[in-house]
């Protein structure tokens, strides 16, 4: 299930952090992308609730240690309007099935 400008969101919610250029960088993306894939592929508000909680508890484990700034309001404002699309997307369609 995708919303029609999906693959953008996806796109900006893996670009939002900005990850060092090196090893430990390239993981820590890598582990991101996972966790960005499963906000776009939950089909519920229950899964994406998770998968939010995830993500935002990978942000604030990276910033506790020292890995992203913890000024970066840009980045979590994208990581939030990302989430709050798919999740208005998720009630629309849940809505129009009639649960």
């Amino acid at each position: 299930m995708n919303t029609p400008d999906a693959r953008a969101d996806f796109n900006t919610l893996i670009n939002a952090p900005k990850f060092s250029d090196d090893s430990v960088g390239n993981r820590q993306k890598k582990r991101w992308q996972l966790i960005a894939g499963d906000i776009f592929k939950s089909t519920s508000i229950e899964a994406l609730l998770e998968a939010r909680g995830k993500a935002e508890g990978y942000i604030h484990g990276l910033v506790d240690a020292g890995h992203l700034s913890t000024t970066d309001t840009d980045r979590d404002y994208l990581i939030l309007c990302a989430v709050r699309r798919r999740r208005g997307f998720l009630q629309q369609l849940l809505n129009e099935l009639g649960y």
